[in-house]
């Protein structure tokens, strides 16, 4: 007698899948749910990397000081990097000297010291409120 390889889509699969279906469908229905209502304003994304930039930078720094709410930073190549709120940016200057752009829309712009870093607040020109905490390692 000849034997075939009888390899098919059973009963006991379709019933299987049915279950996994059945299971799996008001999850999806949730994070479809969930990703349509989620909306981030401009400013909160252009803060976030803005302090995405402004943490990469605080680790390549070999130290850094706060004054006059100004964070200088000690590069690694010995000049030192400078941001500031210049109107209504936030700017960054190496050695005192250039001008590039960080952050627009900026109404406010506090920074004040922790014993691990510093926080750092900014207020847009719209009245939302953003804050960081940038650790300083050594």
């Amino acid at each position: 007698m000849v034997s075939h390889d009888e390899k098919g889509f059973t009963l006991i699969h379709s019933l299987f899948m049915i279950v996994i279906l059945s299971f799996s469908l008001p999850f999806l229905s949730y994070l479809i749910n969930s990703a349509n209502n989620f909306q981030a304003s401009p400013d909160e994304l252009s803060a976030q990397q803005f302090f995405l930039f402004l943490r990469n930078e605080v680790m390549q720094a070999t130290d850094y000081r706060i004054s006059q709410n100004k964070l200088y930073l000690a590069l690694p190549n010995k000049a030192e990097a400078t941001f500031s709120l210049y109107g209504n940016i936030i700017r960054r200057q190496v050695n005192g000297l250039g001008h590039e752009i960080y952050l627009r829309n900026v109404k406010e712009l506090h920074l004040s010291p922790l014993p691990y870093g510093f926080t750092i607040r900014i207020t847009t020109l719209g009245g939302e409120q953003y804050k960081k905490d940038i650790v300083f390692y050594e």
